[in-house]
C-alpha cells in the first residue's frame, strides 16, 4: 500500500512538471503558427549567462521559412532559453541592438545606454521546419524590433570622365 502511494505521488509530480513546462509555451499549430505567441521572462536566459547576443543584419536576413533547426543553429546559435527536451516546436532568443539615443535599461543593474533589447521566437511545423517568426520589444517597451538601423548617407559618386581617342577619318577614293 505504501508503494502504491509513492507511485501515485510520483505520477502526480511528473504530470505537474509536464504541465508546468507546457504552461510557458505557445500553442503551436501543426503548420508552425500560433494565434498567441508566449515569450519567456526576458532575463531568464539559460544560455550565455543571462546576457543574450548581438545578431548581425546578415544573420537576420538569412532567417526565412523552411529552415531546419540545424540551419538556424548555424545562423543564430542555440536558443537562449531552456526549451525542453522532447517535441520542441519553438526556440527563443534575447537579442540586443546598438541604437544611439536609447537610455540605459533601469531593470538591469549594469545597463548600458544605446542598446535596444528584443526577444525573437522561431516556431517550427510538425516536421520541424521553421514556419513563423515573432518579435517582442523588451526595452524600450515601445521599440520596433528589430530596430531600423540608420545607414549613413553615401556621398554621390564623382562623375567619371572618359576620354577615348578616335582615329582620324581616312577618305578613300571609290573607283567607279
Amino acid at each position: 500500500m505504501k508503494t502504491s502511494r509513492i507511485a501515485k505521488t510520483a505520477l502526480y509530480l511528473a504530470a505537474a512538471a509536464v504541465l508546468s513546462a507546457c504552461a510557458g509555451k505557445s500553442h503551436v499549430k501543426a503548420d508552425g503558427t500560433t494565434d498567441n505567441p508566449v515569450f519567456p521572462k526576458p532575463y531568464s536566459v539559460t544560455f550565455n549567462k543571462n546576457q543574450g547576443t548581438f545578431p548581425t543584419a546578415d544573420e537576420l536576413e538569412q532567417m526565412k521559412p523552411g529552415l531546419s533547426k540545424d540551419d538556424i543553429y548555424k545562423i543564430l546559435g542555440r536558443p537562449h532559453y531552456d526549451e525542453g527536451m522532447f517535441g520542441v516546436r519553438e526556440w527563443n532568443y534575447l537579442f540586443h541592438f546598438r541604437t544611439p539615443g536609447v537610455p540605459a535599461n533601469p531593470d538591469i543593474g549594469s545597463g548600458v545606454e544605446g542598446i535596444t533589447t528584443c526577444q525573437y521566437k522561431v516556431l517550427f511545423d510538425k516536421h520541424k521546419y521553421a514556419r513563423s517568426f515573432h518579435w517582442k520589444a523588451v526595452f524600450p517597451e515601445d521599440a520596433v524590433c528589430p530596430p531600423v538601423q540608420e545607414v549613413a548617407p553615401q556621398p554621390a559618386p564623382e562623375p567619371q570622365i572618359i576620354i577615348r581617342e578616335v582615329a582620324p577619318e581616312t577618305h578613300h577614293r571609290i573607283r567607279k
